[in-house]
């Protein structure tokens, strides 16, 4: 049985001191966060190092900006991070176990043995991404957009593969390059 995600207020509580100021609470925008987009961004990371055995697990993060950061050796197992904008970053040995990416931005990213399993990534863009040594198993892929290329050098399922909406290009590259 997965433990319970703490709510928002919680969550922002569990970041302090470390990536919130004490007593911060961003307010969580109406929409997925952009790097141009007007203060305040909600929780954000931008060109900040994550990891060293940080464990943001099961908290609620939803539409959280990260831009131009590394994520190393960090766990962030059942937690939501629906909606948000994870582009131009690099992640590695990453945990999102059972968590939420549905609607999240990916593009752009390097992943490099992170765990995907049993993540919600419905609608997430991962085109213009590179993924080497991650897994998907059981990870929920319903309208994620991916290239055949990048696609193939993923081990998904005949079931996850089906869900997939196929891109024929790559798009445009995410703002914030």
């Amino acid at each position: 049985m997965k433990p319970t995600r703490l709510g928002y207020d919680a969550s922002c509580r569990r970041l302090q001191p470390d990536y919130l100021d004490p007593g911060q609470r961003p307010s969580v925008p109406d929409g997925r966060p952009r790097h141009d987009d007007p203060e305040p961004l909600g929780v954000s990371f931008f060109r900040t190092f994550v990891g060293e055995g940080d464990d943001f697990s099961h908290l609620t993060l939803p539409r959280t900006f990260f831009g131009r950061s590394e994520i190393n050796d960090a766990a962030f197992v059942n937690t939501d991070l629906r909606e948000s904008n994870l582009c131009w970053n690099e992640f590695i040995d990453v945990d999102f176990t059972d968590g939420v990416l549905a609607g999240s931005d990916l593009r752009a990213s390097r992943f490099t043995r992170v765990r995907f399993v049993r993540c919600d990534l419905r609608g997430a863009d991962l085109r213009r991404s590179s993924f080497e040594d991650c897994a998907f198993d059981g990870a929920m892929m319903t309208g994620a957009i991916l290239t055949p290329a990048a696609g193939a050098g993923l081990t998904l399922s005949a079931e996850q593969r089906t869900a997939i909406a196929w891109a024929d290009d790559d798009g445009p590259e995410p703002d914030g390059g």
